[in-house]
């Protein structure tokens, strides 16, 4: 199949460029995991360390050229962070969820025992008093303060009033007992959790985990604690919708967040006024997030980037091909690249046989070029049809030569149609069309890029 081809050909330029890309995408997924998990205290320097070296293993990847293990083994990596960083970030919503229930179980079993205290008319110090009835946030300070509160609370048994003999005869019967601690009293308090505070808990968790300050709700779950547990379903019907909201929209902004991360990351490797200032645009609504529409940035970057990169892919596949005609002996100008692209298409003569040549055409709109073998000349004149046919053959033979050139700078070339020799006669271009007056580099050409 020797005649008219259509092919797709990849440099090694577009591959290490979409290898950078991933590479970029990497380093932001690496960025949003580190920033979860320093927010929730989930990870520690040694868990950064791991990431930071495989990162630098999957980097030298691409200084040795293996392209197609870098790019399976940095899209398992992505994914691998995101599926971490949502388990970390659910265990650090249960354990803020535990630690809540523990503080409203210690709130509630202070509140008995100071309660206790009052019945049985103890005088309770002031201190201790205050940290009982206080609203502190540790459930550790509530504890402390309650051991020292049991040790104010009289044995059950013992008389009012008792003479040193009873109290050494008590003292001696009690030998070897056990005071009760604040872990045995803690125990026979009630266990039970109300559904209503235990989901309100679980919604705050994850908000706590994305990072989302809860206190504008602090109000509201005060009232459903302080209700009675027959009065809370009621109440907590409307706060629990308003924290699923706040979760769902913290989840959606969590996503856009880190889609900018990446667009962030891919536009750093370009060099274009345009990249730079959208660069400039997404680090502000990364600081600043409610006052940029970051849904109108994502969608402006996915365009640039895909526009930049599809410009940068076609390039490079016109000079790979130009460069490797060039070595197989046909005349390459400068500027024949850039007319290639105003005029879609362009003719190369064979230098050792000024009368024949190659046309190329497409590569603008997408990646599928064409490229047939022309006669250059007159089309009134008498054409050699044998001849016509040799050019052809002789062509075939050079094609797959341009493959080898593009596979050992480490492109590749498909073919996706070829036509038989002679299904078609040879076309015909006039000499002008071939002959562009710019500077002929034909036989001085450079090489493919190793």
């Amino acid at each position: 199949m020797s005649g008219p081809k259509a092919f797709r050909i990849v440099t090694r330029a577009e591959i290490i460029a979409i290898c950078r890309r991933d590479l970029a995408r990497l380093d932001a997924a690496i960025e949003g995991w580190t920033a979860a998990g320093r927010r929730n205290g989930t990870i520690e320097q040694t868990d950064l360390a791991k990431v930071t070296a495989r990162r630098d293993e999957l980097r030298r990847l691409l200084d040795a050229d293996r392209f197609v293990e870098l790019q399976k083994q940095v899209a398992a990596e992505i994914a691998f962070l995101h599926a971490d960083s949502d388990r970390r970030a659910e265990r650090a919503a249960e354990m803020a969820a535990r630690s809540q229930r523990n503080l409203r179980r210690s709130k509630t079993a202070a509140g008995v025992l100071l309660q206790r205290l009052q019945d049985l008319k103890v005088v309770v110090p002031p201190d201790i008093r205050n940290e009982l009835s206080g609203s502190t946030s540790s459930s550790e300070l509530l504890e402390a303060a309650m051991a020292k509160a049991l040790l104010l609370l009289p044995s059950q048994d013992a008389p009012v009033v008792a003479t040193n003999r009873q109290r050494e005869l008590a003292a001696r019967l009690g030998a070897g007992e056990r005071r009760e601690t604040l872990q045995d009293w803690m125990s026979r308090q009630p266990q039970e959790e109300d559904p209503a505070l235990a989901r309100v808990d679980g919604l705050l968790g994850e908000l706590r985990g994305l990072g989302i300050d809860p206190s504008p709700f602090g109000a509201r779950i005060a009232v459903l604690e302080a209700e009675t547990p027959s009065r809370r379903p009621l109440i907590a019907d409307s706060l629990l919708l308003d924290l699923a909201a706040a979760l769902k929209d913290g989840r959606a902004q969590a996503r856009l967040a880190s889609e900018l991360r990446e667009r962030r990351a891919e536009l750093s490797v370009m060099k274009s006024t345009e990249a730079a200032a959208l660069l400039a645009e997404i680090d502000k609504a990364i600081e600043a997030p409610t006052a940029i529409d970051r849904h109108d940035l994502v969608k402006r970057a996915n365009f640039l980037i895909e526009e930049e990169f599809k410009a940068m892919a076609a390039e490079e596949r016109r000079r790979a091909v130009l460069e490797g005609l060039a070595s197989l002996g046909y005349e390459v100008s400068e500027g024949m690249a850039t007319a290639w692209v105003q005029n879609g298409q362009i003719v190369l003569r064979k230098v050792a046989n000024p009368g024949y040549g190659v046309e190329l055409s497409g590569g603008s709109k997408s990646d599928l070029l064409q490229v047939r073998a022309v006669g250059i000349g007159s089309s009134a004149e008498t054409r050699d049809v044998s001849r016509d046919r040799d050019m052809e053959t002789i062509w075939c033979g050079e094609f797959d030569r341009l493959k080898t050139l593009v596979a050992k700078a480490g492109g590749n070339v498909s073919i996706e149609s070829a036509r038989p020799i002679g299904q078609f006669p040879l076309k015909v271009v006039s000499d002008s069309v071939s002959s562009p007056e710019i500077e002929v580099i034909g036989r001085q050409h450079r090489s493919l890029p190793s």
